[in-house]
């Protein structure tokens, strides 16, 4: 027969309370951490993670940290505005709140008349008709033969362009692919330093939006935003400096992010209002 001490016992008892406690609670026993989300916290199909990228900025500013916003595709659906079809443009809090959306982000970069840079494809309408040499990044929405939600093309995915106009019916070019459908980490051409949002996928299947302040060089953003427990699958850059925009209102949910930095434009950390914005990747619930 097993013999326990008195201080033994109590040592039982106390392992076996704990247990207790974290199965009344609902909370996992024996996941690791290795297989959490650093500081993230999910609400009915969303999961807003706030990750501390282990490098500083060589700018000397910023707090190192990425936002980034997971999407429940079955519980969200995708669409592109445009000031040339939804209203003047206007400050992305004010076309989530007008447009009674739950969140987005830039929808690319943009002329000066609105149109964008690259591609843009919604609902089957092209609204514009841009393919810039040096744009390598898409993303699409609205499968036309039940496909998949989200696809993304570009150096080190499946598909390109031409595959995704097949395949989708909302398609937008944007400028880089910064990490590959096999969460490898692109090169960028070139070392400025800016705030930066970005768009893509995880190993889930899941959309996701991506905003870091901190003004980085994309080559090094991309290196550490392509680190393993992310489990980030094809990331396509949107914008830089202080036009880039996250926002997130649904229910409790609340996400509120504004660039600042852009080497050559604007080099400080003091921008703290959101820029007017022509075009937005906007979600809703289905």
């Amino acid at each position: 027969m097993l013999k326990i001490g008195v201080r033994g016992f109590g040592v039982v008892a106390f392992v076996v309370g704990v247990v207790v406690l974290l199965l009344a609670a609902g909370a996992p026993v024996g996941v690791g951490r290795a297989q959490q989300r650093e500081g993230s916290a999910e609400r009915d199909g969303l999961v807003v993670q706030r990750y501390r990228l282990p490098r500083a900025s060589t700018t000397g500013v910023g707090d190192r940290i990425a936002t980034i916003v997971r999407v429940d595709l079955a519980r969200y659906r995708f669409r592109f505005l445009s000031e040339s079809h939804e209203g003047t443009r206007r400050p992305l809090p004010q076309w989530v709140r007008d447009e009674s959306l739950a969140g987005g982000i830039n929808a690319g970069m943009f002329l000066p008349d609105g149109r964008s840079v690259g591609f843009l494809m919604q609902g089957g309408e092209v609204r514009s008709n841009r393919r810039p040499g040096t744009f390598d990044g898409a993303i699409a929405f609205d499968p036309r033969r039940g496909g998949a939600p989200l696809a993304i093309s570009g150096p080190g995915c499946r598909t390109n362009l031409a595959g995704l106009r097949a395949s989708h019916s909302s398609v937008l070019m944007a400028r880089k692919l910064m990490i590959d459908c096999a969460g490898n980490a692109r090169p960028w051409p070139n070392n400025r330093r800016y705030s930066a949002a970005a768009f893509g996928m995880d190993d889930q299947g899941r959309a996701v939006l991506v905003h870091v302040r901190t003004p980085y060089r994309m080559g090094n953003l991309s290196r550490m935003l392509a680190a393993p427990e992310l489990g980030l699958r094809g990331l396509v850059y949107m914008e830089g400096g202080p036009e880039a925009s996250l926002v997130v209102r649904d229910g409790s949910t609340r996400v509120s992010e504004t660039g600042s930095w852009e080497d050559g434009f604007n080099p400080n950390d003091d921008n703290r209002e959101y820029w007017d914005l022509p075009n937005v990747i906007a979600f809703e619930r289905r």
